[in-house]
């Protein structure tokens, strides 16, 4: 067992004493986070460790707890064991669970699961951090221009092609409701029939399109499904297709400026999901809204 997950279970016991932990499996998936699924007894969690520094990339476990004790009890995520923030580790339950599929002939269902989830997500009230994407790119942005000269002038060209929509997001009006703002296709599961969101790292108050476009992205949606989600959610219109295509447009950007910063010296050729951002927002600035 990793001496860091020794450490947590010489420190906390939340069965018996006489408990010993077993590590079942390691997750590969995150970027920001090393997740590992520990049985205790008759029952596993999940422990999640900082991975790198989390607080650069914009990650506070506090309020992490806080939006997933909010999660649980609305049915949306994966009840809280543990929390120390000041380590960055987070316990919480493990959900039997297997991936929500969107595609195929019940895609139209699907998609129409998946927004009455974000519905009852954006409804809920809870005071935490504003997060303007936009601003995010942008302080990627100037801890690249100052401690990175190797990929500076990679993000620059971006940031220029991008110019115009990342302005217009900047200073668009929007009313800001709480958002999970990671929503990857691994990060949605369903679990009893029922839609659970996972890894809340990111969660904050912000835009609503955001976590829309995350889902339309990562899931490959076309302008039909794309579509469907609007309806779903209760957008509709060239206004809502506008909005919609702009966060698509800023989570792709954000996603090239992250790996940029997560991963020194990263190119397309080291890291292959900053080459899929890259040629997922090549693609749309070509395109346009339409």
């Amino acid at each position: 067992m990793p001496r860091a997950l020794a450490e947590l279970f010489r420190d906390w016991r939340p069965d018996t004493l006489d408990t010993v932990p077993e590590l079942e499996a390691v997750f590969s998936s995150g970027h920001s986070n090393r997740s590992f699924l520990v049985r205790l007894g008759a029952r596993r969690v999940v422990v999640r460790l900082p991975e790198g520094n989390g607080e650069r990339l914009g990650i506070d476990r506090h309020v992490e707890q806080r939006v997933l004790e909010l999660a649980d009890r609305i049915g949306l995520g994966a009840r809280v064991l543990h929390c120390d923030p000041a380590r960055g580790i987070l316990v919480t339950a493990y959900l039997e669970s297997k991936p929500l599929r969107v595609e195929g002939i019940a895609a139209d269902h699907t998609i129409d699961r998946l927004a009455a989830a974000l519905h009852l997500l954006h409804r809920q009230e809870l005071d935490v951090p504003a997060l303007n994407i936009a601003d995010r790119v942008r302080a990627y942005a100037r801890e690249l221009q100052a401690d990175d000269p190797q990929a500076w002038p990679r993000a620059r060209r971006w940031l220029g092609s991008a110019r115009p929509v990342l302005e217009q997001y900047r200073f668009g009006r929007w009313r800001t409701v709480l958002c999970h703002n990671d929503l990857l296709a691994q990060n949605v599961l369903e679990v009893d029939g029922s839609v659970r969101f996972i890894d809340w790292e990111y969660a904050a108050r912000g835009d609503a399109f955001f976590d829309l476009a995350t889902i339309a992205e990562d899931c490959g949606f076309g302008a039909l499904d794309c579509s469907r989600l609007l309806l779903a959610y209760g957008e509709i219109g060239d206004t809502a297709i506008e909005r919609l295509y702009r966060a698509r447009v800023l989570y792709r950007l954000l996603g090239v400026m992250w790996h940029l910063v997560r991963y020194r010296g990263a190119s397309a050729r080291t890291v292959p999901a900053l080459a899929r951002h890259e040629q997922a927002l090549d693609a749309l600035l070509r395109q346009g809204p339409g």
